[in-house]
């Protein structure tokens, strides 16, 4: 009996399919969950990786080539007849739906069709996702952690008195955006002036620029619980992953020389949002980013990821090489009256335990895969400067030190060429790489 089998037999037959373009969002569980699916709309070269291992897939380019291009949305794909057949072939009773991000899509097919959903609806989703809506309900309950913002339609807002209320660089931000692509940082009237020709009707929230660096975490409401997980640093910033320094480009756990107060502080905040969320009605997963300034310390929240985060997938596994039952399951009982064990989880106190450990390194520059000298996908070990294909194996839960797996993406989809996940530290500090990925980076 492995140690996971209790947790196993918690979810019985019931049949789940995890909807998704890319399949990376939907692993963590299916070593768990007996009856479970992924559905999904791109090709990637971890597709034959989980079938080996026995995962069900089902994917649509696989079967219709160039026609899968519309499904570049998880509302589109489950909207396909295929996919629909497939659900209703492979499931035991009503199917369970998982979904990386609500859709009004997705939520109108899951009534129309009686699927059973394991996610919250997108009107609890743009209620605390919505930068501009969250910032407003925040700076209600915890002010002093709010930076100071103006918030208007993008032409009622005059560069004079924002210049004047916050200086150079301003920093605009859309109500939505995905890994930092609808922050703006504007240097000059022009730069203002610009961006508000593309967009004077969009609805923005303006800041001053703090120097600092991102942390985050994953957090999941279970029944009664507001379950908090250690920091992680975000990767950004570095021009060898992205041209954009707004770009998020990763995460690495553990973060090194923060003070006691400080992830106490992180912990206390993100247990009252999730006591806000839970009071509306959201269940499961959710994320909360901070921005901490370097010269004088103080903490920001940044925003609030109201569904699955980008991590969520990588730190299961991690979580899970630790013999520990992950947030991920948490999230899927939240939704079907699942008992699991609250009292010794690791996550309930920060206190507990820091020993999460692992970084993934999101590449978003074609020019810097080309110059890479690594190219398929698998576990490799460093070796000096250079590294050595071990297997293809994808395990990162039982990486060694001095090992990463490479996995790179067909056609850079979704403005990410490849990633690099380790058991390792990514980042030497803030803004800077370690010394083993600069030197994968440069060939």
């Amino acid at each position: 009996m492995d140690k996971f089998s209790k947790l196993r037999g918690k979810f019985g037959n019931k049949s789940f399919f995890f909807i998704t373009t890319d399949i990376k969002r939907a692993i963590g569980l299916e070593d768990i969950i007996p009856d479970f699916h992924i559905i999904c709309s791109n090709y990637d070269p971890l597709i034959p990786v989980l079938r080996n291992k026995g995962t069900r897939i089902y994917c649509l380019e696989e079967l219709k080539g160039k026609k899968a291009d519309h499904t570049n949305n998880s509302g589109l794909l489950i909207s396909d007849e295929s996919v629909e057949k497939y659900i209703r072939k492979n499931s035991s009773d009503r199917p369970y739906i998982v979904y990386f991000k609500p859709s009004l899509i997705i939520d109108r097919i899951i009534s129309a069709k009686k699927y059973i959903s394991v996610g919250n609806t997108l009107a609890l989703n743009n209620r605390f996702e919505n930068k501009i809506n969250m910032a407003l309900i925040l700076k209600k309950i915890r002010p002093d952690y709010i930076q100071e913002f103006a918030v208007g339609k993008f032409n009622d807002l005059d560069f004079t008195d924002t210049l004047r209320q916050f200086g150079l660089p301003l920093v605009v931000q859309f109500g939505h955006g995905w890994a930092g692509r609808t922050t703006f940082f504007i240097e000059s009237e022009d730069g203002f002036i610009k961006l508000k020709k593309q967009f004077p009707h969009t609805t923005v929230k303006i800041t001053a620029n703090i120097t600092g660096f991102t942390l985050l975490n994953n957090c999941c409401i279970y029944r009664d619980n507001i379950l908090v997980s250690p920091p992680a640093i975000q990767i950004d910033g570095i021009n060898k992953l992205s041209v954009s320094k707004s770009v998020t480009c990763g995460r690495s756990w553990p973060v090194q020389n923060l003070t006691g107060d400080l992830i106490l502080q992180i912990y206390r905040i993100s247990r009252d949002i999730g006591r806000i969320m839970s009071d509306s009605g959201y269940r499961g997963y959710f994320g909360v980013d901070f921005l901490v300034e370097i010269s004088s310390g103080r903490l920001f929240l940044s925003e609030v990821n109201a569904r699955l985060t980008a991590s969520s997938a990588f730190f299961s596994l991690l979580e899970m090489g630790l013999d520990h039952i992950p947030l991920l399951a948490f999230h899927y009982a939240s939704f079907l009256s699942i008992d699991l064990p609250v009292s010794g989880h690791p996550f309930i106190s920060i206190h507990k335990d820091k020993s999460v450990s692992g970084s993934q390194v999101i590449i978003r520059r074609k020019d810097t895969i080309n110059s890479m000298n690594i190219k398929k996908f698998g576990e490799y070990r460093i070796i000096g400067k250079s590294a050595r294909l071990l297997n293809t194996d994808y395990a990162p839960q039982r990486l060694k030190k001095n090992r990463f797996i490479f996995l790179p993406r067909i056609n850079g989809y979704g403005s990410e060429f490849a990633r690099i996940e380790s058991k390792d530290k990514a980042l030497k500090k803030p803004g800077e790489l370690a010394g083993w990925v600069k030197n994968l980076l440069e060939g």
